[in-house]
C-alpha cells in the first residue's frame, strides 16, 4: 500500500477529499498536525504517482510506502454521529445503535459532496428538522450524496426529489437512497428541469453566486407559501442573499451560514 499525505485548511478538506475518491483513493484519513489539517489518501498502487504529485503540488504532498489498513483506518474514521436534534448518521459498516429518538440515516462518506462533516450540511440537516412536514414535498439541489433529500424523508416528507448536474453524484445519490431502503428520485440537470410549485421546501447546498443566479427557477419550482433552505456560502456572503430577504432565518457555524426563508411571511418575492 502507498500513502499520499497533504496539508490544506480545514475547509478545503471536503473538496480535496472528493477530488482524492475520483482519483481512486481506498481510504482517506483527517487530523490536525500542529495547526495544519493533514488528509493522508490511501492508494493500492503507484500508478497514479506522479500525476497525484502534480495535481496536489499546491499542498506540499508527500508520497509514501507504508503498512496500514486502510479499510480499519476509515472505518475509524468515520463513526456515527449525532446531527441535530433528530438525525444519525453511520456508515453502512457502523454497528453502533442508533440512539434513542433519532432516525439513522446510512451513507457512504468521501463518495460525493456531502458527508455530514461540513458546517453547511449540518445547517441545513437542522434547518430541515425545523421545517419538514408529513406529506410535503422537499426538492434537493445540487444534491450530491442525497444525504439532504434522504433527510427529508426520515424526518417524514412524502417524497423527497435530488437533482445534481454530476452525473456520478446523481449515481452516488442513487447507492445511498438504497442503503435507507428508499426508492430513488432523482434527475442529472438543475432546477430548471422541476415543473412549477413541485416542491413544498427547496434546499440548495451551492455556493452563493450559482444560488443567485438559479434563484428565479428555485422561486418557480417552489409554491408560493413554500421554504427556501439556501446554504453552501461563507456568513460574510449572506447579505447578497438577506437583502432580498431580509426575514430569512439566519443560522451559522464556523463562519459559514444557512437561510431559511418562508415565503408567505415575505412582502414579496424578489425578482433575480
Amino acid at each position: 500500500m502507498y500513502s499520499l499525505r497533504l496539508h490544506c485548511q480545514a475547509d478545503e478538506a471536503e473538496v480535496i477529499s472528493i477530488q482524492l475518491w475520483e482519483s481512486g483513493t481506498v481510504a482517506i484519513s483527517e487530523f490536525y498536525e500542529s495547526e495544519a489539517y493533514v488528509l493522508t489518501a490511501g492508494f493500492e498502487n503507484e500508478r497514479s504517482r506522479d500525476s497525484l504529485l502534480q495535481q496536489f503540488a499546491s499542498y506540499a504532498p508527500e508520497w509514501r510506502e507504508d503498512v496500514i489498513d486502510w479499510e480499519a483506518v476509515t472505518r475509524d474514521a468515520w463513526p456515527g454521529r449525532a446531527i441535530g436534534k433528530s438525525l444519525y448518521l453511520a456508515p453502512p459498516w457502523s454497528e453502533q445503535p442508533t440512539p434513542e429518538g433519532r432516525h439513522r440515516l446510512i451513507h457512504n462518506p468521501g463518495q460525493a459532496s456531502g458527508t455530514g462533516e461540513h458546517p453547511c450540511t449540518q445547517l441545513a440537516l437542522e434547518a430541515l428538522e425545523r421545517t419538514v412536514f408529513a406529506g410535503g414535498k422537499v426538492l434537493d439541489v445540487g444534491t450530491g450524496s442525497g444525504i439532504l433529500a434522504i433527510a427529508a424523508l426520515k424526518l417524514g416528507s412524502d417524497s423527497a426529489m435530488g437533482i445534481d448536474t454530476d452525473g456520478i453524484a446523481v449515481e452516488t445519490a442513487s447507492d445511498n437512497f438504497r442503503l435507507n431502503s428508499f426508492p430513488p428520485l432523482l434527475a442529472v440537470g438543475s432546477a430548471d428541469c422541476v415543473t412549477d410549485e413541485w416542491s413544498d421546501l427547496t434546499v440548495a447546498n451551492i455556493s452563493a453566486t450559482v444560488l443567485l443566479s438559479i434563484m428565479d427557477e428555485l422561486l418557480r419550482a417552489t409554491a408560493s407559501d413554500g421554504t427556501l433552505i439556501l446554504t453552501g456560502f461563507p456568513l460574510s456572503e449572506a447579505t447578497a442573499i438577506t437583502e432580498f430577504w431580509p426575514e430569512a432565518e439566519v443560522t451559522a457555524r464556523e463562519d459559514w451560514a444557512c437561510l431559511t426563508v418562508k415565503l408567505s411571511s415575505c412582502a414579496s418575492s424578489p425578482l433575480f
